[in-house]
């Protein structure tokens, strides 16, 4: 096996990563809102809408779960090249299909290739951060996560407005081009081979997820459903609380993740996830209620700088306490099963979210979501105590 670089942190392939990563978050990230927002427009239902934003994640899960493991094996840039392709191709099916069933088939396959990419590039993470800066080199890895994700609304939504879904749509196919030359143009990662055991040797269930992982994993679902009614509704709630520039929601979720993250990782690092987690949880419940309330750009505003001050502290940690906690060779594996609960977490979340809008208003929806944060800190907190007893005992 390789050994991890004992280079810094700032080097020429891990620029490089974040570079790969931002182009092709933006390319991805631009069809969110505004797709669903297009099969409402060509006489799709709510629930239409959630459910093809739904299958992409939910392909994503199957292949994370299965693409995971097979790097820990073969090494991530051919997974890196054949997901990058497949969301080349499926961008350009998209130019085509007028047909709401035939859209969900397409997304599922989009979906497929983003869970491939998505997770490739977050193991070649793991691998070149220097493991005594985990916290922070994670944390600038997902800063390009969410500026990539909150540029690519942004502009998602203006070219949307402006232009229409069509125009909008090769905007986002250009990106996925990009990012595919950059993860061609991207040089062999070094990893550590998982030679412990033959993948017939284990279950089914230990290949394919990392069981230390499992816990922020979990974590990471429960507000990742709650994120999920924001990214898929927030076009939607605007029109029914007469905003009209939405997209200062997602301004201010950058601001604030970009102003949080040089500071949060090291705290991490330093002082372990409970300084930072907790915090950013009740910031995130904060952030709901204050969304709820929204009637005007001011105070929409307000409630995305606290969410994303939360959002920007909780999913960097998770992710990194999630690798921490996993063997070095299982990184692949451990980096599948946090990402699963994403889309697993998008998935649900985008059906219970639309669900519970259909029922009662976006509004309402929104101030009922901060009951999963109440629950991801009662499942925090046992967690604490169960492993501090633990410990005690040992």
């Amino acid at each position: 096996m390789l050994e991890q670089s004992k280079a810094g942190l700032w080097t020429g392939p891990y620029v490089s990563l974040l570079c790969s990563t931002f182009v092709v978050y933006v390319g991805f990230q631009m069809l969110i809102p505004t797709l669903t927002t297009h099969i409402t427009e060509i006489n799709g239902t709510t629930l239409s809408a959630s459910l093809v934003y739904s299958v992409a994640a939910a392909a994503a899960l199957i292949a994370r779960s299965a693409f995971g493991a097979v790097m820990d094996r073969s090494g991530r840039k051919p997974v890196l090249l054949v997901g990058a392709t497949v969301l080349v191709f499926t961008n350009l099916l998209l130019f085509v299909v007028p047909y709401i069933p035939a859209i969900c088939a397409i997304r599922f396959c989009q979906g497929f290739g983003w869970g491939m990419v998505s997770t490739a590039l977050a193991t070649t993470a793991s691998d070149i951060i220097p493991e005594r800066r985990m916290g922070e080199g994670i944390g600038y890895f997902a800063l390009s996560i969410v500026f990539g994700t909150s540029l690519a609304v942004v502009v998602g939504i203006w070219l949307m407005n402006l232009f229409g879904f069509i125009t909008m749509l090769g905007f986002s196919t250009a990106f996925f081009v990009v990012a595919l030359i950059l993860c061609q143009r991207m040089g062999a990662v070094p990893f550590h081979r998982n030679d412990r055991a033959r993948v017939s040797d284990r279950s089914l269930w230990s290949t394919l997820f990392e069981k230390r992982a499992v816990l922020p994993a979990f974590l990471c679902f429960l507000h990742t459903v709650a994120f999920s009614g924001i990214v898929t509704f927030i076009m939607l709630f605007g029109a029914e609380s007469g905003i009209d520039n939405v997209f200062v929601y997602f301004v201010g979720h950058l601001l604030a993740i970009m102003a949080s993250r040089p500071i949060v990782g090291r705290i991490y690092d330093r002082m372990g996830h409970t300084a930072v987690i907790i915090p950013g949880v009740l910031s995130m419940m904060l952030g709901l209620v204050l969304l709820s309330y929204s009637h005007g750009t001011l105070l929409l505003f307000i409630a995305s700088l606290f969410y994303g001050l939360g959002f920007g502290t909780v999913q960097p940690s998770l992710q990194a306490w999630a690798i921490s906690r996993s063997p070095v060779d299982r990184r692949g594996a451990a980096n599948g099963t946090f990402m699963s609960s994403l889309d697993l977490g998008t998935a649900i979340g985008a059906v219970l979210m639309g669900a519970v809008a259909s029922m009662t208003s976006y509004a309402v929806m929104y101030r009922l979501s901060p009951v999963l944060l109440v629950v991801f800190l009662a499942t925090y907190a046992t967690a604490l105590m169960r492993e501090k007893k633990t410990g005690a005992s040992q």
